[in-house]
Order: structure tokens, then C-alpha cells, then sequence
């Protein structure tokens, strides 16, 4: 399955001046330890062996009261055994859970920052962490305790009460606050349906065929008739080519046209917030599983590195009238386990709701 990405050197001060509270969103590998913090500084760790049989995340929100969470679940077990740290077992406070529909894996879990700290302490300076006796199954915790103090120092909260490693004295309401504005999203106008959808796509077909061509876009019957086209507004339409289709997933190259004119059709990129190695910025051209809401006006693309869904990237865009904007992002680089929704965030826009 194809994934094809351009770079924008100049995108970021489109993104990063959107907000004023906003950062630049990272995701770094620290040793065995992958962090991501998004733009608002709600972080992600999580170990990032994929040969490994323990999955490890630790999210917690941006704020003063931002919202933490721990979910370790030990992929080759149905009911939990205990936890290990260093091949000596630990007497855990934390809760358990089978796996079940609710969970893929045993393990344990914690919402409770006092309950995350503690445990958290205990790793300062071991070595390795397993849920079963076998320490083969486990995680190597070098890079963990660099990985908490990065977020610690993201988020503000060195020598804070609400610090992940370390707390001092200080208090709560001296960590940054997440964002200070959540912007209101205007209510999305009604649009006039395409009187003729397939001679659109037809139209585009045949005045973008040299494009598609050098895009290697150039797909079979069968292919091509997962084509679509959306109204984006009573003047313009989104055209979605359908040039590749996988065992589990499609991708299309889409293009914004005047209804009326077809023929003029322009090819759609469209950016994320993370850096190349060259410290540019990309966007996306080949958009996989793309799907366009046409009553709220939003563009979803998902694109699974496997069948599993362990890995990849999902991405929400909003179409404002002018524009497509970025609602929100996110990135799982290496396949080390997980559904999509536990792909990590690399953006978020304020006030938008990722699960309606």
C-alpha cells in the first residue's frame, strides 16, 4: 500500500501561530521509550520494541489537572499474574484487568496520579519490567526516566507536586494551563447535492490523466469504481480518485473542482505537524481510506502500517469554506501494538471532539 508524503518547509508558522498557546508538536525516541507531545503538551510514552511481548503507555493531559492514565497489558496472557520489576515481584496497588472485549490483553491499569507516582518511583532506577516470572517477556526501562522528565519539563511541572518523577513542593496551580481560548466552530451550511457525480469524476479523470500518470496513479476497473465525489460547497466539489486497493485499505489522490468547471480540478495536499529528517514540515498527498462528511464538513484519512492497526496514522481535517484545517492528528511510527484509537496524539485542535 502506497503512503506518499511532500514536504512544506514554510507550513509552520501556519500551524504554530494558529494558537497562541500552542507548541510544536515532537515525537522522539528515548533509548526503548518513544515519546509524543502534542501541540496543546498532552504527552505520550510508551516502549517502543516492536519484538517486545509487554505493551506500556502512560498518557497525561496538559494543565494542572490534566488527566493521567497507565495501561500495561502483557500480550500472551488472559489473566493477569503480577507485576516485576528487576525479576523481584511488586505487591501492586494498581487495578487489573482480564482480557476480555474490552481489553486485547491482561494487565493492569491506573487513573490515579498518586498511584502513578508511586509505581513510577519504583522504576527510578531499575532495570526491566515484566508481568509474568519470565523476565524474557519484559521491557527494558533505559531511557524511561529521561522520557518523564522531558515530559515533565514540556508540561511545566519540574519540581511540582504533579510531577511524574521527582515532585517537589510547588503547587498545582503554577503548571501552565493547557490552553486559555477553545474556539467555537461555526455551524455547517447546507450544501446543494451534485447533480451528476460521475461526470465529474470522469471530467477530472480525463483533464488530470498526465498527473495521474506521474503520480502512478493509473487503476483497474474494479478500482476505479470506489471513485468518489462530495460537494464541499454549492460551487465546488471534492473529487476522490481511487488508485490503489489493498487486502485492507485503499489510497486516492483527491482534488478540489468547480462544479461547473470540472475540468479545472487542482490536486488536494494537505499538511501534518511532523518533521522530515531534513526538520521540514509534509503534507499528505495520497489520502488512504478517505472519507468526506458532508454535513459537518470534515475529510478523515487512516492509513494502517499493517492489518493489525498497530501502526500507522489517522487524520481529521475541516473544511471552513476556504480551507481544509487541521482538527487532529495522529502517529504510531513502529508496529509495537495497539488499535488505532491508542495511536498516539500529535494534534488536537481546542473545542474539536475526536469521538463524535
Amino acid at each position: 500500500m502506497k503512503m506518499r508524503w511532500k514536504v512544506l518547509p514554510l507550513l509552520a508558522g501556519m500551524f504554530f501561530s494558529t494558537l497562541s498557546a500552542a507548541s510544536e508538536p515532537v515525537q522522539r525516541l528515548f533509548e526503548q521509550w518513544q515519546v509524543t507531545c502534542n501541540n496543546l503538551n498532552d504527552c505520550d510514552v510508551r516502549n517502543a520494541n516492536p519484538d517486545e511481548d509487554i505493551r506500556i503507555i502512560l498518557t497525561y493531559q496538559a494543565g494542572p489537572k490534566g488527566a493521567i492514565a497507565l495501561d500495561m497489558a502483557g500480550y500472551d496472557s488472559d489473566s493477569p499474574e503480577g507485576i516485576w520489576v528487576d525479576g523481584k515481584r511488586w505487591q501492586t496497588t494498581l487495578a487489573s484487568h482480564q482480557a476480555d472485549n474490552q481489553h486485547d490483553a491482561a494487565g493492569y491499569s491506573s487513573n490515579s496520579l498518586v498511584q502513578i507516582q508511586a509505581f513510577l518511583q519504583l522504576l527510578t532506577n531499575a532495570s526491566t519490567l515484566s508481568l509474568s516470572p519470565d523476565s524474557d517477556e519484559g521491557t527494558s526501562l533505559a531511557g524511561l526516566m529521561g522520557a518523564l522528565n522531558f515530559i515533565d519539563e514540556r508540561q511545566g511541572r519540574l519540581h511540582n507536586r504533579t510531577a511524574l518523577i521527582a515532585p517537589g513542593e510547588e503547587s498545582a496551580n503554577d503548571v501552565p494551563h493547557r490552553y486559555a481560548i477553545e474556539p467555537h466552530f461555526a455551524i455547517q451550511a447546507k450544501v446543494a447535492p451534485l447533480k451528476d457525480p460521475n461526470h465529474i469524476i470522469q471530467t477530472v479523470l480525463t483533464s488530470q490523466a498526465q498527473l495521474l500518470t506521474d503520480q502512478e496513479c493509473t487503476p483497474e476497473d474494479e478500482t476505479l469504481q470506489k471513485s468518489n465525489a462530495k460537494p464541499l460547497d454549492n460551487q465546488r466539489a471534492l473529487v476522490m480518485i481511487n488508485c490503489v486497493s489493498g487486502a485492507y485499505q485503499s489510497s486516492s489522490i483527491l482534488f478540489v473542482t468547480p462544479r461547473n468547471h470540472p475540468e479545472r480540478a487542482k490536486v488536494l495536499d494537505l499538511p501534518i505537524p511532523l518533521r522530515n529528517n531534513q526538520g521540514d514540515l509534509q503534507t499528505v498527498s495520497w489520502f488512504t481510506d478517505p472519507h468526506y462528511d458532508s454535513q459537518r464538513g470534515l475529510l478523515y484519512h487512516t492509513a494502517r502500517g499493517r492489518g493489525l492497526a498497530d501502526c500507522g496514522e489517522s487524520a481529521v481535517w475541516r473544511f471552513n469554506g476556504k480551507i481544509f484545517e487541521l482538527m487532529s492528528y495522529h502517529n504510531q511510527p513502529t508496529c509495537d501494538g495497539g488499535e488505532p484509537g491508542n495511536w498516539p496524539s500529535v494534534w488536537l485542535m481546542p473545542g474539536f471532539k475526536e469521538t463524535e
